[in-house]
This record gives structure tokens, sequence and C-alpha cells, in this order.
């Protein structure tokens, strides 16, 4: 299990390293890179989605959505009269830096599976053990919540 652990923590510092150049090409944080790639391949489109899915805190998803705005990489989106849920769509300025970002994801995933066969690829599997994690906070939260609304508070 330790060995699955620090494996996690050296795959985060590949894909720092890889993703710095890209980031610092095009002057954004990390953060605002990994909200434009979300924002390329999902249907999943608001602010709650992002902190959701790559369970970081809501402050910091905000502060970078608002700099990816005032860059033009990035445009809300209202449906209908309910102005609470803005959607966010991509301008398309950030089409070059998405492009970016996707060569770097394809290298980190080339690295890591360097050496495996078609078969032995891992890349469907580490997609599942994300989902199942993500689904586990997403019980937690409501168990939370239950917990809560029970004891009154």
């Amino acid at each position: 299990m330790e060995s699955i652990t620090e494996n996690i923590y050296v795959n985060r510092d590949l894909q720092n390293e890889l993703f710095s150049s890209v980031c610092s090409k095009y002057g954004l944080t990390r953060m605002e890179l990994l909200i434009l790639l979300f924002l390329s391949r999902s249907a999943k489109n608001t602010a709650t989605d992002i902190v959701e899915r790559l369970r970081v805190a809501k402050s910091h998803v905000s502060a970078s959505v608002r700099e990816l705005e005032e860059q033009g990489y990035i445009e809300p989106v209202y449906e209908g009269s309910d102005h609470r849920a803005v959607h966010l769509r991509l301008c398309k300025k950030a089409d070059e830096i998405i492009r970016a970002g996707e060569r770097a994801q394809n290298e980190f995933i080339s690295i890591v599976c360097r050496g495996f066969s078609q078969r032995e690829q891992l890349k469907d599997f580490i997609v599942r053990m994300n989902d199942n994690v993500i689904e586990y906070f997403k019980a937690a939260c409501r168990h939370q919540n239950r917990q809560r609304s029970v004891s009154g508070r």
C-alpha cells in the first residue's frame, strides 16, 4: 500500500513538471490550466462541478475562474431565468492552450504507460479508481448532511 501512495505522489510531481511549461508559456496557474482542460472534456460545466470532480477548494476555483474570464478564456452563460447557476463556456482564445495541455497529458500517459502493451495499460483502471474515490466522497458528504439534519444543526 505504501508504494501505491508513493507512486501517486511521484505521478503528481511528473504531471506538475509537464504542466509547468504550458502554464509558464501562457501565464496560467496549474489550477487555471486544469479548469480549461476539465471544461474541454466534460459536459458538466459549473464551478461546483469543477470543485466536486477535481476535489479542490471552492475559493481556489472561484479565483481561477474569475482570472480566466478576465483573460478571455472562458465566459459565463446563464440558462433561462435562473442566474444563480452559472455555466462556463470556453472561448476560442483557449483552444491553443487546451491543445498544449492535452499534449502534456498525453505525454504523461505515454511516460507512465511506457513498456506496457495495449492490454496491460492501466488508463481505464485508473479512471475507474478515480470514479470510486469521487463516489466515496459524495456518499460521505451525503452522510454528513443527513447527520446534521438529524442533529438539528
